[in-house]
């Protein structure tokens, strides 16, 4: 697989359009839920779906917890996000974020599970979303603020509503700290 030439830049300049349209500095941070209102897309916490309890219960207390982060659905032709609010914060901002890239790339909301009985994932989509998720939490402005500021990754990991992973990835992929250095 691999990012089609040009996805990185193009995933750069989403995350600082978005910013702009929402009047966040360059290197501010972005919050999703935020974003999901800027794009009119619907939000929903599966703890407050209305369906079998004791199945809602198995995402959000039982061993399902870990399973499922979050999916767009669609009804008639209006996409909407559920996501599993029983993550941490951070987690929670990651799975809301990667939901939102699929919507901003246009990606075709496909059947949960294929004929097999498997999730359906188209892996060239997912790949995208992986990138551009992300991003849009942690622009390459972020990223290099974070290195020049000496802030630690918990500590930004904190001030930008994310995850210690994805401030670590971020820093790495966007060159920050060599950046900084230069």
């Amino acid at each position: 697989m691999g990012l089609r030439r040009g996805f990185k830049t193009e995933a750069n300049g989403w995350a600082r359009d978005l910013r702009l349209e929402l009047g966040i500095p360059p290197a501010g941070p972005m919050c999703p839920r935020k974003l999901c209102d800027h794009l009119g897309l619907p939000l929903l916490d599966l703890s407050k779906l209305e369906a079998d309890p004791a199945h809602i219960a198995f995402y959000t207390k039982g061993p399902g917890r870990k399973e499922f982060s979050a999916v767009t659905l669609q009804t008639q032709g209006k996409r909407w996000i559920v996501h599993n609010d029983a993550h941490d914060s951070g987690r929670q901002a990651s799975n809301i974020a990667h939901e939102i890239a699929h919507a901003l790339l246009g990606h075709p909301v496909t059947a949960l599970f294929g004929a097999d009985g498997q999730r359906s994932h188209n892996p060239d989509h997912e790949e995208e979303a992986n990138w551009l998720g992300p991003a849009l939490l942690i622009s390459e402005e972020a990223a290099l603020f974070i290195v020049q500021q000496s802030m630690s990754v918990p500590d930004a990991a904190e001030f930008y509503g994310t995850s210690r992973e994805v401030v670590q990835m971020r820093i790495n992929v966007s060159g920050a700290r060599k950046r900084a250095a230069a």
